[in-house]
């Protein structure tokens, strides 16, 4: 098949055998009708290997335009459906891949052909995006032949089933919490839908909204994923199953309001709220395979946790005041121990994990500082993740520690938030809403 330019319209047609006794007003006709609607820059026919000679016999009645003949290459073929579909959509393919062909500028005519061959040409059309259908059809005769000079051509436009593709392939995402990618389908072929029924063209637009809004919650920019919902509410309430609840909007709602750093009691809730939704986050990471990045999540959860319950005792991890007097003595124990200090700021002191935990207990917070600092299977991860290639390792933290052991660090660190405050069971409830795989 020859090169092309991009832009040409070009139109794809069947060839079957017709009335014998009537080629010309049962075959020929019908076929050079459909060819002489439009201007074409180019001309396919599709016929079988009992046809070829009437495809000669049409492309020697065009006369200034490019006509390619393509049979299927098997004898009776033409009442295979899948080796017809085979055939049609590699033509397609080398049409619309090596030749540039817009799908947009190619029209599909399934008249003539067996019922197999018109069925895989319409398929194959529908499966690589070509919108324009059509058919010939008209007053019948009594032998069952449309009559010559009725005929009338019709037009199917295939974007309603590319539309029922297209949901679908997004709610298959969705389900998956590829959330970017359903986003990007809707801005790839977001102006044909304007053809659309106003029902699959508010589903297509519900989606790719609250994808938007899921892949920022997702990604940590809960400010975003709330403007987003309460910017697009009316359209979201389309999604379906993939609605936002109204704790979902509540939770992302609480997430993007983050608290001044002084105010140590909002802080110490604001990152209660933010662990909860850091151990979904890294559950929908493992389940992705992406075990790294889940590692990497586990290990600021533990970090975050501990944080958190300093918060409530008045002290700031990052910014721990260097002439208090308690700082002053934990320091001076830390050194006494030969431990590591805390690490100096410009005007604070600043704790690390390990010394958050010990600053807990030295508080008199024993009980959970001691959970923290149990050598369990959270402190069994912490020691692999070490040896991560995302943190002093050279190999991936996935080989050094087998599924069930995952397992229970993720209910380790589910029960050490519920130990921290009861109300995490509840917030990781909503938190984990937005693993829609659940529902599969």
């Amino acid at each position: 098949m020859s090169k092309l330019n991009t832009g040409c319209k070009v139109i794809v047609l069947t060839v079957g055998t017709g009335n014998k006794e009537q080629l010309e007003s049962s075959l020929y006709v019908p076929l050079m009708k459909s060819i002489e609607t439009d201007c074409w820059d180019r001309i396919i026919l599709l016929p079988s290997q009992r046809t070829v000679e009437y495809a000669n016999e049409i492309k020697n009645r065009v006369s200034g335009l490019s006509v390619d003949i393509c049979p299927i290459p098997d004898e009776e073929s033409e009442n295979d459906a899948d080796a017809s579909f085979a055939h049609f959509d590699r033509i397609l393919g080398e049409l619309i891949d090596a030749d540039g062909v817009n799908p947009q500028d190619i029209t599909l005519d399934f008249t003539r052909g067996t019922k197999a061959m018109s069925a895989a040409l319409v398929l194959a059309g529908v499966s690589r995006g070509i919108p324009e259908l059509r058919y010939i059809e008209g007053m019948r005769g009594a032998q069952g032949n449309v009559i010559p000079g009725k005929e009338k051509i019709r037009q199917i436009c295939a974007d309603v089933a590319g539309a029922r593709q297209q949901i679908n392939l997004a709610e298959r995402l969705m389900l998956r919490g590829d959330f970017a990618a359903v986003h990007a389908i809707y801005q790839r072929i977001h102006l044909a839908l304007e053809k659309l029924p106003e029902r699959l063209h508010a589903r297509l637009k519900a989606y790719a909204h609250v994808a938007a809004i899921y892949a920022a919650w997702d990604r940590f920019d809960y400010r975003q994923a709330h403007d987003l919902l309460v910017k697009h509410r009316e359209i979201v309430s389309e999604a379906g199953e993939f609605r936002p609840t109204l704790d979902m909007e509540k939770w992302i709602g609480r997430l993007s309001d983050h608290p001044n750093r002084d105010n140590h009691k909002e802080m110490a809730a604001y990152l209660r709220h933010l662990s909860c939704d850091l151990l979904a986050n890294a559950e929908r990471r493992y389940r992705d395979g992406l075990f790294e990045d889940a590692g990497v999540r586990w290990y600021r959860l533990l970090e975050l946790i501990g944080q958190a319950r300093l918060f409530d005792k008045g002290y700031d991890s990052g910014a721990l005041p260097k002439d208090d007097p308690k700082v002053k003595k934990f320091n001076e124990s830390l050194k006494e121990k030969k431990s590591a200090q805390l690490s100096p700021g410009k005007d604070m002191l600043c704790s690390g994990r390990l010394q958050t935990a010990r600053f807990l207990k030295y508080l008199g917070d024993e009980d959970f500082a001691n959970r923290l600092l149990k050598k369990n299977e959270i402190g069994d991860y912490v020691k692999a993740r070490n040896n991560g290639l995302l943190a002093h390792g050279f190999s991936a933290l996935s080989n050094q520690m087998e599924k069930g052991h995952i397992c229970l660090i993720i209910k380790n660190f589910e029960e050490l938030l519920c130990e921290d405050i009861s109300e995490a069971d509840e917030w990781l409830k909503v938190a984990r809403s937005l693993d829609f795989s659940k529902s599969e």
